[in-house]
């Protein structure tokens, strides 16, 4: 070799040879990736959630209500009496709109457990009118009793206007096939009778001590029950004031048990003889009110107006605290239904009452 002849370079020699070493150590860091997919992969599915207590309530109305559909669809389509039969669509009808505007049958999305060999059993269907009559006063009472107590304000709206719809529904069955109405469950869980009061649809709550009382939570919405009340005794003492002898006595007692009601709402919220008291010394009458029609189309108009504020009031109330206002949902319902107003599968809620089912 030529002594000029550079000699060869042992960096480049010793660069070839590292390489299988990166590569070798590339392989064991996929690996290492590998083996810790297959950690994960290992790891158990995710659980099923624990329902909260609102869901709980969401559920069982859900399952009440398809309970409810199922029979009267079942009883509907045998040979039942002509007069029981519209009610009997009426709760299916009532029932299926009440699954769908509670959101039907919760679905987590994750896969089901392992199967069972067993299949679950499907409910019983009731054998006849009174077993159905039975139910559906119970879960009314069941709706009664969640709405007032579930923590979200608009479920427990909707749960009452439920509940209410039920109970309804449970009156004109029990008439149309000649049964008994079962009794409404007592308010509370112990066996005392409970207080009565002169106007079941008015709030129980005590005048405050002083002017100067903090007006309770939900106030807002209780004034308004007071000025809805409020507006009903004036417009049927004007009515009373229009008309015959013979109908002139039941417009006055309507004044005067909307009156009381009014008085004791307005108390509730804390506004009764205050400058923040929002009833008035008048109302606006409708502009034809010399029409027969129009001047029996106002009472029901009236009371659903009662029925709005009560159920708006539902909402607003804490919860354990909602019964006067569900009562006065209930009362006020059935008097405008009394008064020719169409049953409605969410009394109460304007939004989706409008019109009736089936």
């Amino acid at each position: 070799m030529h002594p000029s002849a550079p000699a060869p370079s042992a960096p480049r020699h010793r660069a070839r040879a590292a390489r299988p070493t990166r590569a070798a150590a590339l392989l064991l860091a996929g690996a290492l990736v590998l083996a810790g997919c297959g950690l994960r992969l290992e790891t158990p599915p995710p659980a099923e959630p624990t329902p909260d207590a609102t869901e709980q309530v969401r559920a069982r109305t859900v399952g009440d209500a398809l309970a409810l559909a199922s029979a009267a669809a079942a009883l509907s389509a045998q040979g039942v009496d002509e007069a029981v039969r519209p009610v009997l669509d009426d709760v299916a009808a009532f029932s299926t709109r009440h699954v769908e505007e509670l959101g039907g049958v919760y679905e987590s999305g994750l896969p089901d457990p392992s199967p069972t060999a067993t299949p679950t059993p499907a409910p019983e269907l009731p054998e006849d009118v009174a077993t159905l009559l039975t139910a559906l006063s119970a879960d009314a009472d069941a709706a009664t009793r969640d709405a007032d107590a579930v923590p979200d304000g608009a479920l427990a709206r909707l749960v009452g206007s439920v509940a209410v719809a039920r109970d309804a529904l449970t009156d004109r069955l029990a008439a149309a096939a000649g049964l008994p109405r079962p009794d409404r469950a007592p308010a509370t869980d112990d066996d005392a009778e409970p207080a009565a009061a002169p106007d079941a649809s008015a709030p129980t709550t005590d005048a405050p001590d002083d002017a100067t009382s903090p007006a309770p939570d939900g106030a807002p919405e209780a004034a308004a029950v007071a000025l809805a009340h409020d507006e009903a005794a004036w417009t049927f003492t004007v009515l009373a004031a229009r008309s015959a002898d013979d109908r002139r006595a039941a417009l006055l007692a309507a004044a005067a048990r909307h009156e009381a009601a009014s008085d004791r709402w307005a108390t509730a919220a804390g506004v009764a003889g205050r400058p923040t008291d929002p009833r008035r010394a008048a109302y606006a009458l409708p502009a034809a009110l010399d029409d027969p029609a129009v001047a029996d189309a106002l009472p029901r108009t009236l009371e659903q107006a009662v029925a709005d504020a009560c159920a708006a009031a539902v909402a607003t109330a804490a919860p354990g605290a909602r019964g006067d206002a569900l009562t006065c949902l209930r009362e006020a319902t059935s008097a405008a239904t009394a008064a020719g107003a169409a049953v409605v599968p969410f009394p109460g809620m304007a939004e989706l009452a409008t019109a009736p089912v089936g």
